[in-house]
């Protein structure tokens, strides 16, 4: 700017004092829109030298206040983003301290210009779930899904808390497919899908749920037996669930959970021989837990000669076992075997008193026409003295 003022005032001075070296000042003839102006050349650079001042005093005008206005726009950004990062920090100190409420209104309020906008909506949304404001959380987590905010920490809080079985599902198969999932995402991941029962999801994902260690093994062993219900329980004949049965894969079928769901369904649709032949099988193998077999109530359905003789020689090889001792008594009263039963009963309520061993003495007692002991064990088996 400072050469190009220089250059123009050299070009003034020289078109000023030429026309006085020549002898003669020369004039200017402007015509325009009708009009004509006449003037000295002298007069004539004034105003255009004139004009070039007042023009550049406006374009640096101009330019000031714009840099001026950027200059206010990004201070304020920077002040804004600073309340808003201490407004997070004070809202994580909050949370640390307990004080969920206050941590939520604090992350809530520096959404807007923190930095990072999707930890200010996680922080607040998760605070409100834990003062029990769920109202506001939802209202949260849906301003962060129209701000097309999808990072991973909002996406397990709203799968966390939504009551949509279909929205559950989408978010729960979006989240599976992310790489290097936590064991707490496959826990949350887990257990909403089997709150609204998607089994067939869950079953497909329960081989990389159990190799996170995503669930404590009594948890998983649940989850697993409800998947394979519910597979099971879709069909309707037993050769259908025969086929399903063999279909499985060698591990599958081997897998406690796995036969004990099998064991059920079969129970529950009548199918009471091939029930008590794979359970022989499953025990013989080491592959179920007594105690799940006794929830089934073995009494109605355990008629099968080779499961009587493994439970015959268990009780032989373990005659401490509360839970084989109740198993052989099972097997006994279904053979009407009452007084076998009744021995083995009360030989298990020794060494371990429990409610099924009571209310199947009581059932056996009054199948032997024993009804003063059987009403004796039927109040022991509801809590009564």
């Amino acid at each position: 700017m400072i050469k190009s003022s220089f250059i123009i005032l050299a070009i003034v001075i020289g078109l000023i004092i030429a026309p006085y070296w020549s002898g003669h000042t020369g004039y200017v003839m402007v015509q325009a829109a009708g009009y004509t102006m006449e003037t000295s050349l002298v007069v004539a650079v004034l105003l255009v030298a004139l004009t070039a001042i007042v023009g550049w005093f406006i374009v640096a005008f101009l330019r000031r206040l714009f840099l001026s206005r950027l200059w206010t726009k990004r201070w304020l950004k920077t002040r804004r983003e600073r309340k808003a990062i201490k407004s997070l920090r004070a809202a994580l100190d909050a949370w640390l301290n307990r004080d969920y409420q206050t941590s939520a209104e604090l992350a809530d309020k520096s959404k807007r210009h923190h930095p990072d906008p999707q930890l200010a909506y996680a922080l607040a949304a998760a605070a409100y779930g834990e003062a029990g404001a769920n109202d506001e959380q939802r209202r949260l987590l849906s301003e962060a899904r129209v701000a097309g905010f999808n990072g991973e920490s909002l996406e397990v809080l709203r799968l966390l808390n939504t009551n949509d079985a279909n929205e559950a599902l989408n978010l729960a198969q979006g989240l599976s497919t992310r790489k290097k999932l936590t064991p707490a995402l496959w826990r949350a991941i887990a257990e909403q899908l089997a709150r609204f029962e998607h089994w067939a999801t869950l079953r497909e994902l329960l081989p990389r749920i159990e190799k996170q260690k995503a669930l404590p093994a009594t948890r998983l062993h649940k989850l697993k037996r409800l998947c394979f219900q519910a597979l099971f329980r879709a069909e309707l004949s037993l050769d259908g669930l025969e086929k399903q049965w063999k279909g499985l894969s060698k591990a599958e079928r081997r897998n406690p959970a796995v036969r004990i769901a099998y064991i059920e369904v079969l129970v529950i649709k009548g199918h009471h021989a091939v029930a008590a032949k794979v359970t022989e099988r499953g025990l013989k193998r080491g592959e179920l837990n007594l105690h799940e077999i006794l929830t089934l109530s073995p009494e109605l359905w355990a008629k099968d000669d080779t499961l009587h003789t493994w439970v015959g020689q268990e009780v032989k090889a373990n005659p401490e076992s509360a839970y084989a001792l109740m198993l052989y008594a099972a097997t006994r009263f279904i053979d009407n075997e009452y007084e076998l039963a009744e021995q083995a009963l009360r030989e298990a309520l020794r060494i371990h008193p429990e409610q099924y061993a009571y209310r199947l003495l009581g059932e056996t007692m009054l199948a032997a026409g024993k009804p003063e002991g059987a009403l004796q064990a039927f109040r022991k088996a509801s809590g009564q003295r």
